[in-house]
C-alpha cells in the first residue's frame, strides 16, 4: 500500500467502526419500545443485538464503496475521500432513521410503494407538516452533520496520537455477529420463538438464514414439532381478530364441504373438462370474476383460512395464531376434518390452520397424485357414510392439476396431449396444446372424483343441509400473455391469480355475480352467514361478504411459500379494480406497474393517496 494511502485507511477503519456503532444504536431505536421488545427475552435481546451489529456493519461500508472511485484520481482524490466518506456517510444515517420513522408508520421498511407516496402527485394530501416538524426535521439533520464530522476528527486524532486501530478485534467481533445471529435465527424459526422471528423484521433488508429442513435432519427439530403448534397464538404482534367473536349458532348447522382444486386455470372452465362440476354448477352462485389472495398455495390457503394477506403468514406461524373460522367451528361443536392429497406438514397448514384439530389427517398414501386424490376421495366418501349427531366442515384439496401423474389411460380424453410434464421443453415458441390438454386431462379426472363425492351426498339427501364451496387455491399459466411464463407463482397477471368460484346453498336460488370477490371473503362468509358471527366484516380480516358489491380496490395478493423465508425480499402487489392494472413490489425493493397482460405501464400515475389508505387498511392488524 501507498504511504500516502495509509493515513486515510486506518483514519477510514476507525471511522467505520464509530459509524457501524452510530448505525446499531438506530437499529436499536426500531425496536425499542415497541410490543415487540417488551416480550423480549435475554436470548432473544442478544440474538437482535448481533443481527443489529452485523447490519450495521455491512450498511456502514456503503459511504467507502460510494467514495471509493475518487482513489484513480490520485493525490486529488486522497484529498477528496475524506470528504465524500462524511457526504456519504450523513446521506446513510439520515437515510435510516427516516427508513425508522417509516417503518414505525407502515410496517415496511421504505421501497418502492412508500417512495411513490413521498414523490408522487398525492404526497401533499397525504404528509402534511407544520413549521414546528420542519425545524425538528432540521435541527435532526443538522446534529447528524455534527456528530459525523466530530466523529472523523476524533478519529484522525487517534490515529495520529496512539496509531492503534484494533482492526483485529473489531472485524472478530462483527463476523462473531454474523454468523451466530443467522445461525440462532434458523434455530429459532424452526422452534418457533415468535420474538426472534419478530424483532428480524425491524431490521431494514435482513433476510436471515433458515434452514427448517436441515434442522429436522440434524435432529435438532423434529418433523412432529414443525407440525405442531407450539405458541398458542401469543406474540404474533397480530391483532386478529380486532375484536372479540361474539356469536350466536344457527338453529339447524349446516355442513360445510370446502373442495379446493389445486391450480385451476379459469379457461378450462366448461362443459367439456367439467361435465359433473358444470351440471353442478347450474344450482350455484357462480362469482365470475374472483381474485385468489396469492400465485402459489400458500398465501392462498392462508387468505382462505384466515381472511388475511400472505403478508402475515409468518407471524402467525411463528406463534401459533389459528384462524377465527376453525376456532369458531370447533367451538361450535363441528366436526372439522381435512382430506388433502398432499401433505399438511410442508407447507405446514397442520399447524398453521388446523392445529386445534384433534385427529387431524395430514398426509395421503397413494403413491401417484391421482391414487391420492383417489383416496382422499374414497376416504370422504366412507366418512360421510358414518352415522353422527354433530354436522361436519370438510376440506378437501385436489392435487392433480398440479401433480399431473395419472395412468396413461387416462390421458387420453384431450388430445394430442404430453405423457408427462416436460419442462426442459418449454419456451415462449412452444406450442402449448399437448401441454394444455395434458392438464386439461388432469382437471377431467378430478371432475370425475369430485362427481363422485356430488353424487353420493345427493344419494344421502345430504346436499339439502350442505353448503358447498368449490373454486382453485390459485391458477395456472400456460403462456398466454407470450412472456414465457408457465405454471404459477411467477406473476400476479389474471391467469395466475383468477379463479372460477361457486356456492351451493338448497335455500339460495343460484344466481350470477359479476362484481369482483377475493378469498379473503371465503371466511367471512361462512362466519357472517353460516355461524352467526355478529362482529362486523372488519373485525374478521381483510373480506366482505361475498354478494357485497363494495369496492375492493387495491386488492393486495402475495406470493407463495418462498416468500415465507424472504424477510423483507416480500414480493407482493396490488390489483386495481379494473383488473387491468397491477402494482408489485419486487423483492429488490422497487416498484412495477404493468397491464393484465404482463405489459409495462411506464408512464403510470399512482394515486398515492388512495395507496397510503390501502397500507394502512392492511397494517391495522399490526398490535402497534
Amino acid at each position: 500500500m501507498k504511504k500516502g494511502y495509509l493515513p486515510i485507511v486506518k483514519t477510514g477503519f476507525l471511522f467505520y467502526a464509530l459509524l457501524s456503532m452510530l448505525l446499531f444504536g438506530v437499529f436499536v431505536w426500531y425496536i425499542y419500545g415497541t410490543s415487540v421488545s417488551d416480550s423480549m427475552t435475554p436470548a432473544s435481546w442478544f440474538y437482535y443485538i448481533t443481527a443489529a451489529v452485523s447490519q450495521a456493519a455491512l450498511f456502514s461500508l456503503v459511504p467507502f464503496l460510494l467514495s471509493s472511485p475518487a482513489l484513480i484520481a490520485g493525490k486529488a482524490g486522497r484529498k477528496l475521500i475524506p470528504t465524500l466518506i462524511i457526504i456519504f456517510s450523513i446521506i446513510t444515517i439520515t437515510y435510516f432513521i427516516a427508513n425508522g420513522t417509516v417503518y414505525s408508520l407502515y410496517r415496511f421498511h421504505i421501497n418502492g410503494f412508500i417512495l411513490e407516496m413521498l414523490t408522487g402527485d398525492s404526497a401533499g394530501d397525504i404528509f402534511q407538516f407544520d413549521i414546528q416538524l420542519y425545524a425538528k426535521v432540521c435541527a435532526t439533520i443538522f446534529f447528524i452533520v455534527a456528530i459525523i464530522i466530530a466523529m472523523w476528527f476524533v478519529c484522525k486524532w487517534l490515529y495520529r496520537h496512539k496509531n492503534y486501530v484494533a482492526a483485529t478485534p473489531i472485524i472478530s467481533v462483527i463476523v462473531f455477529c454474523s454468523i451466530y445471529s443467522n445461525l440462532y435465527h434458523a434455530y429459532a424459526d424452526a422452534m418457533r420463538i415468535p420474538e426472534v422471528v419478530r424483532s428480524s423484521a425491524a431490521l431494514p433488508y435482513y433476510a436471515p438464514l433458515t434452514a427448517n429442513r436441515f434442522m429436522q435432519k440434524l435432529g435438532v427439530v423434529s418433523k412432529e414439532t414443525l407440525s405442531t403448534n407450539i405458541g398458542g397464538g401469543n406474540g404474533s404482534g397480530l391483532k386478529y381478530p380486532q375484536n372479540e367473536i361474539v356469536a350466536q349458532p344457527l338453529d339447524t348447522k349446516k355442513n360445510i364441504l370446502f373442495i379446493l382444486i389445486d391450480s385451476w386455470n379459469k379457461r378450462t372452465w366448461s362443459e367439456e373438462c367439467f361435465p359433473n362440476i358444470w351440471d353442478f354448477a347450474t344450482e350455484c352462485s357462480s362469482y365470475e370474476n374472483h381474485i385468489s389472495s396469492s400465485n402459489g398455495t400458500y398465501g392462498s390457503v392462508f387468505g382462505l383460512f384466515f381472511g388475511l394477506p400472505h403478508y402475515f403468514i409468518k407471524n402467525a406461524d411463528v406463534s401459533g395464531l389459528q384462524p377465527v373460522l376453525i376456532n369458531t367451528l370447533l367451538e361450535q361443536n363441528y366436526d372439522v376434518k381435512a382430506f388433502a392429497s398432499a401433505t399438511l406438514v410442508y407447507p405446514p397448514f397442520a399447524r398453521l390452520i388446523f392445529s386445534n384439530v384433534p385427529d387431524l389427517r395430514v398426509e395421503s398414501k397413494g403413491e401417484t397424485v391421482y391414487e391420492r386424490d383417489c383416496e382422499i376421495t374414497d376416504e370422504f366418501i366412507q366418512y360421510i357414510d358414518t352415522t353422527r349427531n354433530e354436522p361436519f366442515f370438510a376440506f378437501m384439496f385436489y392435487d392433480l392439476a398440479h401433480g399431473y401423474e395419472m395412468p396413461d389411460d387416462k390421458k387420453n380424453h384431450f388430445k394430442p396431449s404430453w405423457k408427462y410434464a416436460d419442462y426442459l421443453a418449454l419456451n415462449n415458441e412452444t406450442d402449448p396444446t399437448p401441454f394444455w390438454n395434458l392438464y386439461r386431462n388432469s382437471l377431467f379426472q378430478v371432475d370425475s372424483l369430485v362427481g363422485c363425492v356430488l353424487n353420493k351426498l345427493e344419494e344421502k339427501e345430504m346436499l339439502k343441509n350442505t353448503i358447498v364451496v368449490l373454486t382453485g387455491d390459485h391458477g395456472q399459466e400456460f403462456n398466454e400473455n407470450k412472456k414465457n411464463y408457465w405454471g404459477h407463482g411467477s406473476n400476479y397477471s389474471p391467469v395466475q391469480i383468477r379463479v372460477p368460484f361457486f356456492v351451493f346453498d338448497a335455500e339460495q336460488a343460484a344466481k350470477t355475480y359479476r362484481h369482483r370477490t377475493t378469498h379473503y371473503d371465503f371466511s367471512t362468509t361462512l362466519l357472517k352467514r353460516y355461524l352467526g358471527v355478529k362482529n362486523p366484516v372488519t373485525d374478521l380480516g381483510c373480506g366482505h361478504m361475498l354478494d357485497d358489491k363494495c369496492s375492493r380496490d387495491y386488492h393486495i395478493v402475495g406470493g407463495g411459500k418462498q416468500d415465507y423465508h424472504a424477510g423483507y425480499k416480500k414480493n407482493y402487489a396490488f390489483i386495481l379494480e379494473d383488473d387491468m392494472t397491477i402494482l408489485e413490489k419486487k423483492y429488490s425493493g422497487g416498484i412495477e406497474v404493468y397491464d393484465s397482460l404482463m405489459n409495462p405501464i411506464d408512464d403510470y400515475k399512482i394515486d398515492a393517496t388512495r395507496l397510503n389508505k390501502a397500507i394502512l387498511e392492511l397494517n391495522r392488524f399490526y398490535t402497534e
